[in-house]
């Protein structure tokens, strides 16, 4: 619920009603979320905040220890990860 409820700054509705969340992996309060975006081609501005959103409000959950979030399906994804689970860019 909490990865869902995150927002498309564009489209202003969440991501959970847009469908864009793939999968929710829990392991000993350790999170893996997976999503896409409307668009492979999601300005970079915009995907990394998506992300770290999702990662900031996974994190504040009690008992979750650590979130990741996988980017799927853009042609940037890894430069856009490696920035979402950076530490401190929370």
């Amino acid at each position: 619920a909490a990865a869902g409820s995150t927002r498309d700054p564009e489209i202003r509705r969440s991501l959970g009603e847009l469908g864009l969340l793939d999968e929710v992996q829990v392991v000993d309060g350790q999170v893996t979320v997976h999503f896409h975006l409307t668009s492979p081609l999601c300005p970079t501005k915009f995907a990394t905040s998506i992300g770290q959103d999702i990662r900031r409000r996974v994190e504040a959950i009690p008992g979750v220890t650590s979130c990741e979030v996988v980017l799927r399906d853009h042609f940037l994804r890894e430069k856009i990860q490696e920035r979402i689970n950076a530490r401190g860019s929370r």
